[in-house]
């Protein structure tokens, strides 16, 4: 059955929904919501829109009263607004898609959490869909399928660009910029490729001195992650150093390193290149590799829609099902990712190890 949906926020984030929605058969996109009402005037300029019926608005209540109530709406608006624009949109009985990070605070997050649970039926998803990358559902089903590695002890993880001299956009306004809008992609991997929750986490975030942005571009972590059993059995926790940089000179690039007690995996271009140790300490190794292939669809899906297009499918079967098979990135679930990043902040700003189950503590996720 094909569903309808609309865009709220029509910036760059919206343009790649907006690729995916067009490719995805099963999803019609009948309107844009956006304050710009400049771009509301040009709608029917735009050649990424031509021969698409479209309504328009600047709110999600004035675009109900004039028309038939969408299926879905997808928020691509900047982070600080996300908390409101959900409930607006979900208290009209909308399922919602909201881009990454989830909130600007964790009580921002927490009330979405909760908006979620007022509305149990409804799909809820945030657009962390660098998990349904080829190469990351590659790495995750290779670690969490008894992985010739062995068990897992600790993970280096190193990404660096540079985004130039100048801020530009409505990004301009993010404090830390790097853990609230690329790092929280990264942490949410981690978590999704072991399997494991972030449980401790320790920070610094700056700028280097030659910057001259404001805010904080660069990002070194220590983290700790566990399964809910392991919390507090530190021996089991699988460890993690990360460092993320947005004002890095030189070529940018993205390193990724799994340890454990057999052997080694590396990011490839490919899947994983795996170095199998010989002996105990592991001087002598075999190189061997997992790939994208072995992997399978991702998800055990047959559709081939990776990233974006993944998380369409998952909140089309969603909707399916009358909200019983929500979307992996669900609210409550994203929520430990998003909390990762909160506690990130905590810690650079305090100096001090922050323990991030603390954010859930009382919540039901």
């Amino acid at each position: 059955m094909v569903h309808n949906c609309v865009l709220i926020g029509f910036g760059g984030i919206a343009q790649s929904w907006l690729r995916e929605i067009k490719q995805h058969s099963e999803w019609k996109l009948v309107g844009i919501i956006d304050v710009d009402t400049e771009l509301l005037g040009n709608i029917e300029t735009m050649p990424q829109l031509a021969g698409m019926d479209l309504a328009t608005d600047t709110s999600i209540d004035n675009f109900i009263a004039l028309n038939q109530k969408p299926d879905l709406a997808i928020i691509c608006t900047p982070i600080y607004t996300h908390h409101v624009l959900v409930k607006e949109t979900m208290d009209h009985g909308i399922n919602v898609i909201c881009e990454k990070n989830m909130a600007s605070n964790i009580y921002e997050g927490r009330q979405m959490v909760q908006c979620a649970m007022d509305h149990p039926k409804l799909g809820t998803a945030v657009g962390t869909n660098y998990r349904y990358q080829p190469h990351n559902w590659t790495a995750k089903k290779y670690m969490q399928n008894d992985p010739s590695i062995g068990q897992l002890a600790y993970i280096r993880w190193a990404s660096a660009g540079n985004w130039g001299e100048k801020r530009t956009g409505w990004r301009r306004w993010i404090q830390d910029i790097y853990i609230e809008d690329m790092a929280v992609h990264h942490l949410d991997l981690m978590r999704y490729i072991t399997g494991l929750d972030i449980v401790q986490v320790k920070a610094d975030m700056f700028i280097p001195r030659y910057s001259q942005w404001q805010g904080s571009s660069t990002v070194f972590l220590n983290l700790g992650l566990a399964a809910p059993e392991d919390y507090n059995h530190r021996h089991n926790w699988v460890w993690a150093q990360y460092y993320g940089d947005w004002q890095a000179r030189g070529p940018g690039f993205n390193d990724v390193m799994f340890y454990g007690e057999k052997g080694q995996a590396k990011f490839s271009n490919f899947g994983l290149e795996l170095k199998i140790y010989k002996d105990t300490e592991g001087s002598k190794f075999d190189e061997d590799g997992f790939i994208m292939a072995d992997a399978g669809p991702i998800e055990g899906y047959d559709e081939k829609h990776t990233s974006q297009g993944h998380i369409l499918e998952e909140m089309h079967r969603c909707i399916e099902s009358g909200g019983e098979e929500q979307p992996l990135t669900n609210f409550k679930e994203a929520f430990k990712s998003f909390a990762v990043s909160q506690g990130a902040i905590e810690s650079s700003r305090a100096g001090k190890n922050v323990w991030v189950p603390d954010y859930w503590k009382e919540m039901p996720i």
